[in-house]
């Protein structure tokens, strides 16, 4: 049995030291997770925490069909996506229904420049909510627009309008700090 197996096992068991292990093993990188989805970094605490919570109470279910990692990533994803849904769901997305400016073949060009990793996270945490997960969640998670339209329930033509937004905000915001 591997230690990460031995270590599920431990923490399916409630032992406090495994689910201390696990969660210094894990947490900086779900904490990243996080604050992809999150607008703030007080949000994003309130997600690790419930997110370690949910780890801890489902651990006996994970049956290494993937990587713990994967696994957990996916809870993680998941109340991101839960809590900022209950927030969108409050606000007019009025938004939604704009047209955009970006054709398919400006779609796939880079926005980013020159610009470093930080500046482009930057960028991509200060965007409204309905734009900044859809843009997470296409770019940096990978997934298709049926995916995302399912996660978020929203249609496809959603998903691809609020990426595309997306993309006119942050080419504007890059453009003004080009200029800077």
């Amino acid at each position: 049995m591997s230690s990460e197996e031995e270590l599920v096992k431990q923490c399916a068991n409630k032992n406090r030291e495994a689910q201390k292990e696990l969660f210094e093993k894990y947490a900086s990188r779900m904490m990243g997770i996080c604050i992809r989805y999150m607008s703030n970094t007080e949000d994003a605490k309130d997600v690790l925490q419930d997110g370690f919570v949910k780890v801890f109470m489902q651990i006996e279910s994970f049956k290494f069909k993937s990587s713990l990692y994967t696994w957990m990533s996916r809870i993680f994803v998941n109340l991101c996506i839960n809590r900022l849904n209950r927030t969108v769901q409050t606000l007019e997305l009025t938004q939604e229904h704009e047209s955009s400016t970006l054709n398919e073949e400006n779609e796939n060009q880079p926005i980013w420049g020159n610009l470093n990793r930080d500046q482009i996270m930057s960028e991509i945490l200060a965007l409204p909510d309905i734009y900044r997960v859809v843009i997470n969640m296409y770019a940096i998670d990978g997934l298709t627009h049926s995916e995302i339209a399912k996660a978020l329930n929203i249609s496809e033509g959603s998903s691809k309008s609020r990426l595309s937004r997306a993309r006119v905000i942050l080419k504007e915001r890059i453009n003004t700090l080009k200029k800077s």
